[in-house]
């Protein structure tokens, strides 16, 4: 009972293992959808190509306006700081002009006071000078003493002679004064005419230079929002090209697959039995063997773990080894399938012999380049885990990992 149970178990299990199969072979994309996805793919980015050029034209015209805007609003800043200081040298002739009219001012406050005690003491010496000599209302006229007559003329005189010059001198004053009051105040109407139209100019040019400054910011907006999706447009290129690449390459993997099954291996190739369409599968950047897909994705997990990114190449078909005996060994029949790997260059595996052909050995890249030296932090991290997840390099290339060390 108990082997008839562990039959009928493997039996079951078959059944299952061959559903799976089945389904994962029906999952695989045909050949004519891999080719309508591919044409579709190249529609897209013909589209998207077309975008780009008219969002290029776009850039060129949104990135001369910012220019153009950015240029006048120089030239307005330029006029801005001009009025600026005219309104400054203005308002300061204005405080020049009032100063010099509050001087004036108190110039004539002053002489006027100057005058009238001049005047009061001219009439108090000479009302005392004539109460001294005992005269009358006439005394040159009535006087009979000639010696005092002619002192009596010669005060009046004296006093008529001060009264005179003070008047000249208070008319002088005057005058000057009224000179200077009219040239402070015309400086002072000028000044302030000055200031406010270089205020009302400044107002005007203001607004100007705001509504400029706007127009610019939202210029330079549209040319970084243009710019971005510029930038978009062309990570969404990179990505279809991307996408193309790798279907056209899964289309002439498919293609090779069918026509390795369709049409027997020539003679003068190995027994070798190469991996069927179901037994290769995606792994990171690679197609690999299911039979190592899990311990590669574990170790490429370990490697971002510890900052290495990888990149390279994986399963090649048999077709893909053979043109590449072509291009590195010769072109004859003896240089592609007999001759030894150790003389072509670089060092290349004879077709039915390389771990390519089953989707068991990976040549890594790092950095962008392919691992050339054993300096490399690439193979170095390499040369201290690939053995625990079944890789094993050959030593005559850095590059080179597969599951037997060829």
């Amino acid at each position: 009972m108990p082997f008839l149970n562990s039959y009928r178990g493997l039996r079951l299990f078959g059944a299952a293992l061959a559903v799976l199969l089945l389904v994962a072979v029906a999952a695989m994309p045909s050949d004519a959808d891999l080719a309508d996805e591919i044409e579709k793919l190249r529609q897209e980015r013909a589209e998207l190509k077309k975008s780009r050029e008219a969002k290029a034209q776009a850039i060129n015209v949104a990135t001369a306006e910012a220019n153009e805007l950015a240029a006048a609003l120089g030239v307005l800043n330029g006029q801005v700081n001009e009025q600026e200081g005219k309104l400054a040298t203005a308002e300061a002739m204005l405080v020049e002009a009032e100063k010099r009219f509050a001087e004036a001012s108190q110039a004539v406050v002053d002489k006027t006071a100057e005058i009238e005690t001049l005047k009061l003491q001219v009439s108090d010496r000479a009302i005392s000078a004539f109460v001294d000599q005992n005269v009358g209302s006439t005394p040159v006229l009535e006087n009979t003493n000639p010696n005092q007559a002619v002192r009596m003329q010669s005060l009046v005189q004296s006093v008529t002679r001060q009264e005179v010059d003070i008047a000249e001198r208070l008319k002088e004053a005057k005058e000057d004064l009224a000179l200077e009051e009219a040239r402070a105040d015309q400086a002072a109407d000028e000044a302030e005419a000055l200031r406010a139209s270089i205020e009302a100019e400044l107002i005007v040019l203001q607004e100007v230079r705001d509504e400029q400054a706007r127009l610019a910011a939202e210029a330079e907006a549209r040319l970084e929002a243009q710019l971005a999706e510029a930038t978009i447009m062309a990570e969404r290129d990179k990505a279809i090209a991307s996408q193309i690449t790798e279907k056209n390459a899964e289309l002439q993997r498919q293609a090779e697959l069918a026509r390795r099954r369709n049409n027997p291996a020539p003679s003068r190739q190995t027994n070798t039995k190469f991996p069927t369409a179901d037994q290769i599968t995606k792994v990171g950047p690679f197609w690999v063997h299911v039979d190592i897909a899990d311990n590669l994705r574990r170790m490429l997990d370990k490697a971002a773990a510890d900052g290495i990114t990888f990149g390279g190449w994986g399963y090649r078909d048999h077709s893909s080894q053979i043109r590449l005996r072509r291009a590195h060994c010769g072109t004859s029949n003896y240089a592609v399938y007999h001759m030894s790997s150790s003389r072509c260059r670089p060092p290349t595996a004879r077709p039915g012999a390389s771990q390519h052909e089953l989707g068991k050995a990976i040549d890594f890249t790092y950095g962008g380049r392919t691992i050339g030296t054993r300096s490399s932090p690439g193979f170095k991290w390499l040369q201290a885990n690939a053995a625990n997840y079944g890789l094993y390099n050959l030593p005559s290339e850095p590059w080179h990992w597969s599951v037997n060390g060829h």
